[in-house]
């Protein structure tokens, strides 16, 4: 991120660049992406003393430990930081949202719930060292043990910047959009879907000879934020002279709201103009010719059933 900075770091991260290179490299085969898992790659902790007070509650320290060696301050950098990230974020991403809004969608990417899953995700629970009393919360997921492990994340954040004063930076910005990226795209661009999108859709371009179909648009997947299915649905149209055109695509946590979602954006095609004019086209030629129909019908006297162009 071109921005500059003002920073702060002790002058325990200052070493050779050889050292901090080889640090790297191993800290980088170490943190590795599981085979299969939809979660980014675990950014590094460059330096390894800072890595440990990453991972240590004050709680488990003597009260003659320096202020170092626990995440307390490490958890102080990396919160402000990701509160910032994350207006940032929201504030571009969303043009038309008002502050009221802007806030609500920030919080849903910096609430102690999101980061306590990502610790729980990169088994940030299993690395830490903490209390006796608070390791007993870990089987009740209670408010003590998710303030614990969203405290964790925050202060890995804060880690990995100070170990690399650099470039820590940049790298939790990549970092944090993938991470967010599901929240985004699942939970706040769900106050942005119209649930009438389908019914108004038919509206404006069934008719006779027409369908509507909603496949699947790809396997179901797991978000990487809270384990659930992730559907993918396309909205596709035949008939006017079309056929399987697709018209938008969505995801949602049920194949319903996927759906929801398809349409939402099917509704904002460009093509649509033209298959609405095409559609009234058609139903103005069936309703003459019901018309006509009707007409020789009753001159005839006979049981003429109308029959629509497909």
């Amino acid at each position: 991120m071109a921005r500059k900075r003002e920073r702060e770091h002790d002058s325990d991260t200052q070493m050779p660049q050889h050292k901090r290179q080889a640090i790297h490299a191993h800290a980088s085969k170490s943190t590795a992406k599981p085979h299969g898992s939809q979660l980014p790659q675990l950014p590094p902790i460059l330096d390894p003393s800072v890595a440990r007070s990453a991972f240590t509650h004050a709680g488990t320290l003597s009260a003659q430990a320096p202020l170092s060696a626990s995440y307390e301050r490490l958890e102080f950098l990396g919160d402000s930081y990701l509160g910032f990230l994350a207006a940032q974020t929201v504030h571009a991403r969303y043009p038309n949202f008002d502050p009221g809004k802007l806030s609500q969608a920030r919080q849903l990417l910096v609430c102690n719930s999101t980061f306590a899953r990502f610790s729980t995700q990169y088994n940030f629970n299993k690395r830490a060292q903490l209390p006796a009393e608070i390791r007993a919360q870990e089987g009740y997921r209670g408010k003590i043990w998710t303030k614990t492990m969203g405290d964790l994340f925050e202060a890995y954040v804060g880690a990995v910047i100070t170990s690399d004063p650099d470039h820590g930076y940049a790298t939790i910005d990549a970092w944090m959009s993938e991470l967010w990226e599901p929240l985004l795209s699942s939970q706040v661009e769900a106050d942005e879907i119209n649930r009438n999108a389908k019914q108004e859709l038919s509206i404006k371009i069934m008719t006779k000879g027409t369908k509507i179909t909603y496949p699947d648009d790809g396997p179901v997947q797991k978000s990487s934020l809270k384990g659930r299915d992730v559907y993918s649905v396309k909205v596709c149209y035949t008939g006017l002279g079309y056929q399987d055109f697709w018209l938008g695509a969505g995801k949602g946590s049920s194949k319903a709201e996927a759906g929801y979602a398809a349409a939402t954006k099917a509704l904002q095609h460009p093509e649509l103009p033209d298959i609405m004019a095409k559609k009234k086209e058609q139903d103005q030629t069936n309703a003459a010719l019901k018309k006509k129909l009707e007409e020789e019908k009753e001159e005839q006297g006979g049981s003429t059933v109308a029959q629509y162009p497909q």
